[in-house]
């Protein structure tokens, strides 16, 4: 049986340093696998899905880091 062997701790330090980006880098694999799977089973493939998915998720990141970097600013000017 084929072992897949990584360090857990490098991958927990990941999550850790950068959520934002590990969220929505698994999100998009999902996205492009089962963009791949339902292409295959209905049959009409086209590279547009795949393009308009990845520029979907690139969005969808932009929009979460520049919210996250918002709101640490509104915090900080509570603060003072």
């Amino acid at each position: 049986m084929l072992s897949l062997h990584f360090n857990k701790q490098v991958f927990i330090n990941a999550l850790k340093a950068n959520k934002n980006m590990v969220t929505y880098l698994s999100t998009t694999v999902a996205l492009m696998l089962t963009l791949l799977f339902h292409g295959l089973i209905q049959g009409h493939l086209k590279a547009e899905y795949f393009a308009y998915a990845l520029f979907v998720s690139a969005a969808f990141y932009s929009w979460a880091v520049i919210d996250q970097k918002v709101r640490a600013q509104k915090k900080s000017k509570n603060f003072d």
